[in-house]
């Protein structure tokens, strides 16, 4: 008989059905922080089965993609979308109804070797209904917070973010990393726009159930010099909405993003730090906390 391993991240609960908890937990230590022993409900984003097979539409695939040493293969039909996953020789899939209420995959919750399945699952799985049920989306960044309040740093891979939120805990004595590339924002109706840790973090094991609120978006740039200068408009919605997760093969949810994006915009301001990577650079950033 399956048991429920519940998480909460970013204040979404959902739950993974598995034949062996003690066997599941240890696969997925990453999410450790994030369990929940008792909750008040049910009310799970979705849930997660497994033991189920999978058939691959006799269609194309919508999307192909290849993500942290995995080819991703994505079909949408009217009853759902599948996920092809392939790494190293092997595949596993999942199917997602229209609703994402009860996921199915053909994993067994038990081996270690599915882990990188796992939780690319449960990734995936988590940024589709957390932006249905609520205005919660993950971007590529990394988040210093210091006092409750934080700074999330954006930028293409290479540019500095890691380096700059290293920087920062170098220089100003009580900083936190909060998240090094995969946190999640979230847009309450009369609340501060947050920011959460979340079980993905990148090549950096910083897994917090923690939160901040956003005092800032800065973008990166590398620069001989260093200068700060804020986004308006446009330049500060297309800086963000590049750093977020979506979808590509799903107008509807890369429509949802741009809504939630538009919506943080109205409440956080965007800047763009062209910089070197010393104590300059940190001292401008600083300026945009209290």
């Amino acid at each position: 008989m399956n048991e429920k391993l519940k998480y909460s991240v970013a204040g979404h609960l959902f739950c993974i059905e598995t034949p062996d908890r003690a066997r599941t937990t240890g696969i997925m230590p990453n999410y450790t922080p994030f369990r929940v022993e008792n909750s008040s409900g049910d009310d799970f984003l979705f849930s997660l089965r497994g033991h189920r097979e999978v058939h691959l539409p006799e269609f194309p695939p919508d999307d192909t993609m290849e993500w942290n040493g995995v080819d991703y293969r994505v079909y949408h039909s009217p009853e759902g979308m599948v996920v092809s996953m392939k790494q190293g020789g092997k595949e596993h899939r999942f199917f997602a109804p229209a609703d994402w209420k009860e996921v199915v995959c053909d994993l067994s919750f038990t081996d270690k070797n599915e882990a990188v399945f796992l939780n690319s699952f449960l990734r995936l799985a988590f940024g589709v209904t957390s932006i249905l049920a609520n205005r919660t989306i993950k971007i590529h960044a990394s988040v210093t917070e210091l006092n409750g309040k934080a700074l999330v740093f954006l930028g293409k891979s290479g540019t500095g973010k890691s380096t700059h939120s290293r920087l920062w805990r170098e220089f100003v004595p009580d900083c936190t990393l909060l998240n090094d590339d995969e946190p999640l924002i979230r847009v309450f109706e009369d609340e501060p726009v947050r920011v959460y840790g979340a079980p993905w973090s990148g090549s950096t094991a910083c897994f917090r159930n923690a939160s901040a609120e956003v005092a800032a978006f800065i973008h990166l740039y590398q620069s001989p010099e260093n200068r700060l200068t804020r986004l308006r408009n446009v330049e500060a919605l297309s800086s963000l909405y590049a750093s977020a997760a979506m979808l590509r093969s799903d107008a509807g949810n890369k429509d949802r993003v741009l809504d939630v994006v538009a919506a943080v915009l109205q409440r956080v301001p965007v800047y763009r730090l062209d910089c070197r990577p010393d104590y300059e650079a940190v001292s401008l950033t600083r300026s945009l906390l209290p």
